[in-house]
């Protein structure tokens, strides 16, 4: 059985060092073969990249851990993708801003442009806010989940969600909330689960009072590709996820 792969990337700001740090963890947990990877920089770079070896040591656990740099595009985004197809991860971490107004419009989010265009499921972490990664230890601890749920394709959704869950390989999550758009209260598989029901309309607004009440330590995504309708699409998923605090699991959803 081959070992499976969890790709990082990093814009070398330093800033996102939580995001290298629920990477190094999760490869940890689950045996994972790590990369990380920079978008246009020559080779010689890939060697000031973060390094897995000091946190490897500190937790106890062996991370074998590759540092790369690719160049092929004008555009940064385009580059890593180009980069993350040839690693074929089963997960991405990557970093983000939490950017608000014009500087969210000017400058973008790579890690999100990233999610929005992966076949595998994506954490996007914030460089300040909650985590689910103990430093000193590297312990991963779903403390609080919340999950979004298109009620129309409630058990779809679901799996998607349940998969992408036991792809992070952290656990099931200790407390969590579903929140069910446009359709009835959906249920996962998760002991004490509690549900949400709102709408399309009032997503925005019930999520962002979610997350006030929950202070999540994982939010879930589902993203519908190639045109897909879902209950929070492109920029406003981005936007609304500013006000979890925590990283974001998008989890992609092919409609035919």
């Amino acid at each position: 059985m081959s070992t499976a792969t969890i790709a990082h990337t990093t814009d070398r700001s330093g800033d996102d060092r939580p995001a290298f740090l629920h990477a190094a963890a999760l490869a940890a947990a689950g045996g994972s073969r790590l990369v990380t990877v920079h978008g246009n920089a020559p080779p010689d770079v890939a060697a000031a990249l973060p390094d897995a070896t000091p946190l490897a040591q500190a937790w106890g656990h062996p991370i074998v851990h590759e540092r790369r740099c690719h160049e092929c595009c004008d555009d940064v985004t385009d580059t890593v993708l180009d980069a993350l197809a040839a690693i074929a991860p089963a997960l991405v971490v990557t970093g983000t801003h939490a950017r608000h107004g014009v500087s969210a419009w000017v400058r973008g989010s790579i890690g999100w442009a990233l999610a929005r265009n992966l076949m595998v499921p994506t954490l996007v972490v914030p460089n300040h806010g909650r985590g689910f990664v103990d430093e000193r230890t590297g312990a991963l601890t779903l403390a609080r989940v919340v999950a979004v749920i298109d009620g129309r394709t409630a058990s779809g959704d679901a799996a998607a969600v349940a998969h992408a869950i036991a792809v992070l390989g952290a656990g099931p999550p200790v407390a969590a909330t579903i929140v069910a758009v446009e359709g009835p209260a959906a249920a996962l598989a998760w002991p004490g689960a509690t549900s949400v029901a709102t709408t399309a309309h009032d997503v925005e607004a019930t999520l962002k009072r979610v997350f006030a009440e929950v202070q999540p330590t994982l939010v879930v995504l589902p993203h519908r590709l190639h045109g897909g309708h879902g209950p929070l699409l492109g920029s406003r998923a981005e936007s609304v996820s500013h006000h979890a605090g925590c990283p974001v699991l998008v989890v992609p959803i092919v409609e035919s």
